[in-house]
């Protein structure tokens, strides 16, 4: 009763916000337009599972907001299809969100709408030789270059204090790293999820080289062009369809995993294997700030970019948005 409650709330409170817009309009004689739909583009990872499941369950339509999900196979080509405005939105990292700041400040993030803290993960088919970072001298290290795979390997350097350690770093793809790995071709790998799950099924034994949970967080985030045609109701609409799809995960984990691997067409123990790692919510919070600050100071120190086109990180928050949509949630 109380869940009806709320939704019928929020609906009077974007109906109002509609007509005021309306009545905007017309005292400035300008006509309201609607787009047939919205297009946003989706990363085709677990991730991306809120996403999926509001289109699927129906959230966004009754939220008043016509939704078409583009997939794509990573946050780099999501962010590339919203720049070169082919969809009107895009969930994509932090890491992207980083390297993109340096480029363009026409973007913002509007939530962020799931957290991990063991996506990545340093993999090794001998990882006792190198338990806790021990003997990585000349040690080969399969890493994607100027990603999050490249900058949890540094971090874990710092961290453990072998920023000096002779090492050859191999830069190759994301779908590289586990052949490589197992041709001998590298001696450890920083890699992302599924890789891990993928490479026990070809490997029975451990191939931790440590326990990475905790160091290094991840979110996946909703973004937008600054010059959105979309109107505020629609977009607060899409952030309650979502917050609308996370509850569902909440309550009903089990059922929101066959969706996923239905949608992806994944193995369900692979959603098993790393599904308990994911927070799904929608925050904007100072972690995610300062998460994206470190990377970018870590990038500026390794000449990833250009220092001269830095920004300040609270330009492409909107945070009147969300601030908006939570108040809107509490029911104020």
């Amino acid at each position: 009763m109380a869940k009806v409650l709320s939704i019928c709330f929020f609906i009077f409170i974007i109906t109002s916000i509609i007509s005021c817009e309306q009545r905007t309009h017309q005292s400035t004689k300008i006509s309201p337009t609607y787009k047939a739909s919205i297009k946003i583009a989706v990363s085709s990872t677990p991730l991306s599972s809120p996403v999926f499941i509001a289109k699927q369950l129906g959230y966004f339509e009754a939220n008043g907001v016509n939704v078409e999900l583009v997939k794509y196979d990573s946050g780099v080509k999501c962010f590339n299809a919203l720049n070169d405005k082919q969809v009107d939105m895009a969930t994509a990292s932090e890491t992207v969100v980083m390297f993109n700041s340096f480029k363009q400040s026409n973007f913002s993030v509007l939530t962020s709408f799931v957290e991990s803290d063991n996506d990545l993960k340093l993999l090794s088919l001998t990882p006792q030789k190198y338990h806790r970072l021990n003997n990585l001298q000349h040690a080969r290290i399969g890493i994607v270059k100027d990603s999050a795979s490249e900058f949890f390997f540094d971090s874990l350097l710092i961290m453990y204090n072998k920023t000096a350690q002779p090492i050859t770093r191999v830069y190759l793809r994301s779908d590289e790293l586990i052949p490589a790995l197992l041709n001998n071709e590298v001696d450890i790998i920083s890699a992302w999820e599924p890789l891990s799950y993928l490479l026990t099924q070809q490997v029975t034994s451990d191939t931790s080289v440590i326990n990475s949970r905790g160091l290094y967080h991840l979110s996946f985030n909703l973004i937008e062009l600054k010059e959105t045609t979309l109107s505020t109701t629609e977009r607060l609409a899409i952030l309650k369809s979502i917050s609308d799809a996370t509850d569902y995960i909440h309550t009903n984990p089990e059922l929101a995993q066959q969706n996923i691997s239905r949608i992806l067409n994944i193995d369900p123990s692979q959603l098993r294997y790393s599904w308990n790692d994911y927070t799904f919510r929608l925050s904007l919070s100072n972690a995610l700030f300062s998460n994206i600050q470190t990377q970018s100071q870590w990038a500026i120190d390794n000449q990833l970019v250009d220092k001269e086109n830095s920004v300040d990180f609270r330009q492409i928050f909107d945070r009147k948005l969300f601030e908006t949509f939570m108040s809107l949630e509490a029911g104020w």
